[in-house]
């Protein structure tokens, strides 16, 4: 039942109100009555009712300055108004503060109830409304996720899929870039955004899921490498999150680029390293490449260099930084160093090794040496890394 609040300074008018009306034949009952505006709105706060019936003339506070402050404060009732007859200001007041009605005294008890009944219906259509809109919005980011899904992994319904995200207000590039991450890191909500600061200049459209991330962008492919690599590197001061990356060029064909950097970002390798792995003209990564990751994946803690590799591999040296630079958008150097410094963080927080010892065990023989790359690349020493992780 809907609560009813009455706001009266005479007491006789207030009283008759409150006895003389059936209230409950429209579904209503009196919670609480006050003599002033004043009374009133306090009472208001603390009672929650539905509607209020208010004199305009009260002294400390008149009906029409309560109402405005209750409406100022977005309170979720309907009130109506009375007043003299003939009160044309006052009626002109009512409607300026938003009342959902004015009377003229006398007020006759079928013509007050027949009011307060259209009132009430109007009240909780609006709030049917309301309620509507708010699960309408709630619901917002699953129904964007799944129209996300479906523009990404089905070819036959992602031209539905981008018409229902358009009305949604996401705008989808017809051409460029689709970078794909792989990570459950919370962290990958921040990277995102600053992403997508980089790529402002560009139309982009992202989606963030339980164990990845996607991002659409008009840029270009040697561009996004760039920058993302940029992004991944500066990451690293912030967080100890490492995101594998894979880029994939697309033109109209969304799926395509999606299974394209799936299949890119496969390798072991890049679940840890902070790259940005990139296709190659066949959509793959060479396997030169591949080798090398592997190479660096179990002899990190050895003796390595780009050389070293390149004769395993019965390549060149040359070509071997070129294709790595190509479709990893690093060095050779670069992601062992990454690697080797990922490995010396496991064993830190181990806490069964001291400094030196992890230093040797990823592959540094000067321990000087190691402490000024972990500091290059953290932005701190192994010993206020690990201070910074205890407290």
């Amino acid at each position: 039942m809907d609560k009813l609040l009455i706001v009266d300074d005479d007491y006789l008018v207030r009283e008759g109100l409150r006895v003389a009306i059936d209230w409950q034949s429209i579904g209503l009952e009196v919670a609480g009555t006050a003599e002033n505006g004043a009374i009133g709105l306090e009472k208001a706060r603390e009672l929650k009712p539905d509607l209020i019936i208010a004199d305009v003339r009260m002294p400390v506070m008149d009906g029409l300055q309560m109402a405005k402050t209750l409406f100022d404060e977005k309170a979720d009732l309907a009130i109506i108004a009375y007043s003299g007859y003939k009160d044309f200001e006052n009626a002109r007041r009512a409607l300026d503060s938003g009342v959902a009605g004015f009377l003229l005294k006398p007020i006759e008890s079928d013509e007050l109830l027949k009011r307060v009944s259209e009132v009430m219906q109007k009240l909780h259509e609006k709030r049917a409304n309301n309620r509507m809109i708010g699960q309408f919005i709630s619901s917002l980011p699953i129904v964007r996720q799944q129209q996300f899904e479906i523009l990404l992994k089905d070819e036959a319904k992602s031209n539905s899929a981008a018409e229902q995200l358009a009305l949604l207000g996401v705008c989808l590039p017809k051409a460029g870039t689709l970078i794909y991450i792989y990570t459950d890191n919370p962290y990958v909500k921040t990277f995102i955004n600053k992403a997508e600061e980089v790529l402002s200049a560009h139309c982009n459209a992202s989606e963030v899921f339980s164990d990845r991330a996607v991002i659409l962008t008009s840029a270009e492919l040697g561009f996004v490498r760039e920058e993302i690599t940029k992004l991944l590197d500066s990451s690293l001061k912030e967080t100890d999150a490492r995101f594998s990356v894979a880029a994939a060029s697309f033109d109209g064909d969304i799926p395509a680029a999606y299974s394209k950097a799936k299949e890119l970002g496969k390798n072991t390798l890049f679940t840890v390293i902070n790259a940005v792995v990139t296709e190659n003209k066949n959509g793959h990564l060479k396997k030169v490449v591949r080798d090398a990751l592997q190479i660096i994946e179990r002899d990190y803690n050895k003796k390595l260099s780009v050389k070293s590799v390149a004769d395993m591999l019965y390549t060149s040296e040359s070509h071997l930084m070129h294709e790595f630079k190509a479709q990893v958008g690093k060095t050779f150097n670069e992601c062992l160093t990454d690697f080797r410094i990922l490995k010396a963080q496991e064993m830190l927080l181990k806490g069964d090794m001291r400094i030196g010892e992890v230093a040797y065990a990823v592959g540094y023989n000067d321990v000087k040496y190691f402490g000024q790359v972990f500091r290059d690349y953290l932005g701190c020493t192994p010993s206020e890394w690990l201070d910074k992780k205890r407290q």
